[in-house]
């Protein structure tokens, strides 16, 4: 800790290390409680913080996503263009492949955790999308995209979504056997919606890797968040938004982040109804922010098609979320994909 700490905070020494509480999801976190010299004090590095790295039974196919964060809080947290965490260290392996950071505790701002149990309301929708925006004009089409990896970042390089697709020993309730997660899914209530064109697996990763081809060919390319849904958001005391978790920080469509984000974080029926409106506030901010390649129907053609991406919730494993998250995800966006017929929108339109 003073060897990662005295790096920005010259003469920083930690006396001390307690460990506290631990989360375990698709990263490894874990709250630290510090001591330090006179110097510490004097930089007001604060009490606590938080250990990020991947240290679970699945970090094998997500490594690169902590070095995707870890720049993140290098070199474009520092920028302020979104709310987020402060960083006091990040680092990526020699390898390049993986990194750890510390990041600011936020309970210290006494700030509060989205949940996808509790919808986000429209107008911090707007907030939240203004910030995306923001994000995403910074590297519009700028040849800076590629120091993310290639279209798709961590999801085409390890590959996850399909493997959790396709995954034959475990389903959303910890059994298995040597069907598909996708196919147990399809067994579900909460799988309803899905329309028949999607309801095989063969179907579902043809609609995937279709997805991940039209952004492969995107005149539309930035930095976005990648995994932006409730459980990746915090809130300020005066309901202002910020994101964390920048695992999945990548060079994509614009349209990645905003389906997934609107989709994701409303009740079906708010989404249904605000999602043209919510749609053209982030076209206005990103104009104001230099971008004006985009007209209405190339942008509401991007986002019907990228409400694909989110019926991976359908098999996300309950070593990765709760599973009555997975469950109202899954609702929210088998729901979208039938009511923005994003079958036809990927391979029609």
């Amino acid at each position: 800790m003073t060897s990662a700490l005295s790096e920005k905070f010259p003469g920083t020494e930690v006396l001390h290390v307690t460990f506290g509480g631990a989360k375990r999801a698709t990263g490894t976190k874990i709250r630290l409680l510090l001591e330090y010299n006179d110097a510490g004090h004097r930089h007001r590095l604060p009490p606590t913080m938080w250990f990020k790295g991947g240290y679970e039974p699945h970090t094998e196919n997500v490594r690169t996503s902590h070095a995707r964060e870890s720049l993140f809080y290098s070199e474009i947290e520092p920028l302020k263009l979104v709310n987020s965490p402060a960083c006091y260290y990040a680092s990526i392996s020699d390898s390049g492949d993986f990194g750890v950071q510390l990041i600011e505790d936020l309970l210290q701002r006494n700030a509060w955790f989205g949940d996808a149990r509790n919808p986000v309301p429209l107008a911090t929708v707007r907030d939240g999308l203004k910030q995306l925006a923001r994000l995403h004009a910074h590297w519009w089409k700028s040849p800076e995209l590629d120091r993310l990896g290639p279209v798709g970042g961590s999801l085409a390089t390890d590959g996850i979504v399909l493997k959790i697709m396709g995954k034959r020993d475990w389903g959303n309730d910890g059994s298995g056997d040597d069907v598909p997660a996708w196919e147990r899914a399809m067994e579900k209530d909460y799988s309803r919606d899905v329309p028949e064109a999607l309801r095989h697996y063969e179907a579902a990763v043809a609609g995937m890797e279709r997805l991940w081809e039209l952004d492969r060919q995107s005149n539309n390319l930035c930095m976005v968040h990648g995994d932006a849904h409730p459980g990746n958001l915090f809130f300020e005391q005066d309901g202002t938004p910020g994101f964390l978790d920048w695992q999945r920080l990548m060079q994509s469509d614009w349209g990645h982040d905003v389906a997934y984000f609107v989709i994701g974080c409303m009740d079906m029926d708010e989404s249904a109804r605000h999602e043209e409106s919510l749609l053209r506030g982030y076209l206005e901010e990103l104009e104001s922010q230099g971008v004006r390649d985009l007209d209405w129907d190339q942008a509401w053609l991007s986002y019907r098609r990228h409400a694909m991406y989110g019926l991976v919730w359908n098999t996300v494993p309950p070593v990765m979320q709760p599973p009555e998250v997975c469950e109202l995800e899954a609702l929210r966006f088998n729901a979208a994909v039938k009511r923005l017929e994003t079958h036809d929108a990927l391979f029609n339109d």
